[in-house]
């Protein structure tokens, strides 16, 4: 349980590889709040609620930064911390070279 007591934002959280880090958090003992704009991240919530640690389960839009401050003043006043915070969101739109993409494209 290395994660024992620790708490962790995990943006993105409801598939891929931000699903697997919420699991992967759990079952080393972590208290997760996943965020996610699909209704996956309730399922997935709902799913882990039983391994006896918290899983809570938000609608943020991570370009939205006053959502992102409020995420985190919320999680810091229910769990008194966070530890891990985790930027997973995002959606690809555009299958070409990173280096080709414009600002306006990246965000």
């Amino acid at each position: 349980m290395k994660l024992k007591r620790r708490v962790a934002i995990v943006t993105g959280g409801a598939s891929g590889i931000g699903a697997a880090t919420v699991r992967r958090f759990v079952a080393e003992g972590a208290t997760v709040v996943l965020t996610d704009l699909s209704e996956r991240g309730e399922l997935l919530a709902h799913e882990l609620a039983g391994a006896g640690y918290a899983v809570r389960s938000s609608r943020v839009d991570v370009t939205r930064k006053h959502e992102v401050r409020e995420l985190v003043a919320a999680v810091v006043l229910e769990f008194d911390r966070l530890d891990i915070m985790v930027a997973n969101a995002g959606i690809a739109q555009q299958a070409v070279p990173v280096e080709s993409l414009t600002s306006e494209a990246w965000r």
